[in-house]
């Protein structure tokens, strides 16, 4: 990755190069919108450039951030998404549907038939002089399956476009609200800041070496992981071991926030104060 926590494509035409020059065949390129840890996306518009160079498949992992798309404002970040073969899209994030739905978009539906298309003698759904029908066990692994797509299909109908817009863009906002709050306390380090996910660490008014830092804001990702008012995760953003806050809830308010920053702090007060104590002895 670059400085920006983006795919370093230096690095992915050198990786193509080398596999070219020793007898290889790359056939796929991976690129991320919405990572993961952060919520960087990768420049997909250069990333699609080199995929077309070479003949390679570009697959999009838009898992948690592609929904983001819909957003006027959020265009030039998602520059080249619409070039991509094949996109892995998780409605379960930021589309608010139930666990789970998880699906995959693809441009030219014509690549998972010619994949995934079987017709057993016992396979017996159209009749001559009938119109051909959908038959999704053509588009995947599964032959019998539940109506995951029921749920999404409700919720798209329900909330419209519109709405999608204004559910994802307060989360953003109040992520940046998550990150500007870490940024003026004197015991937090504001991290990253990328769509509805910010990255922050406690680190007390007095200064403490890099390793202990890490140790400390481990633990405390520990401690808030079991506790009864809230729940962050982790991410490791350049060496640095963070708590993650990753908003897809359209419930979320800013005094949730400001709840959040104040729990954060008085928790990592007290672990330091632990962590301090047995040091010393």
């Amino acid at each position: 990755t670059n400085e920006a926590n983006q795919m370093d494509n230096k690095a992915l035409l050198k990786a193509i190069e080398n596999d070219l020059k020793n007898g290889h065949q790359p056939f796929m390129v991976v690129g991320t919108a919405g990572d993961v840890s952060t919520g960087v996306v990768d420049d997909l518009n250069e990333i699609a450039a080199i995929c077309k160079q070479y003949n390679l498949w570009f697959h999009v992992d838009g898992a948690y951030g592609a929904p983001a798309a819909v957003l006027p404002e959020m265009a030039a970040d998602f520059d080249g998404l619409a070039e991509a073969d094949s996109i892995a899209l998780d409605p379960h994030k930021w589309l608010y549907s139930p666990l789970e739905a998880g699906c995959t978009l693809v441009k030219k539906p014509k690549h998972l038939v010619d994949t995934y298309s079987s017709h057993p003698d016992y396979y017996h759904f159209d009749a001559e002089n009938q119109e051909h029908g959908t038959n999704f066990y053509e588009f995947g692994f599964q032959n019998s399956r539940g109506f995951r797509a029921l749920k999404v299909w409700l919720a798209l109908k329900q909330v419209g476009k519109s709405g999608y817009q204004e559910m994802i863009r307060e989360d953003i906002e109040l992520a940046l609200y998550f990150f500007e709050l870490a940024k003026k306390h004197p015991e937090l380090e504001a991290v990253t800041h990328h769509l509805s996910l910010t990255t922050l660490r406690f680190v007390s008014e007095e200064k403490q070496e890099e390793e202990y830092l890490n140790e400390l804001n481990e633990k405390l990702v520990e401690r808030l992981q079991s506790h009864p008012e809230m729940f962050l995760s982790n991410a490791i953003v350049k060496s640095k071991y963070c708590l993650r806050g990753c908003i897809v809830n359209f419930r979320t308010s800013r005094k949730d926030i400001e709840e959040i920053i104040e729990i954060i702090v008085r928790e990592g007060r007290k672990l330091h104060m632990d962590m301090s104590s047995q040091r010393a002895l």
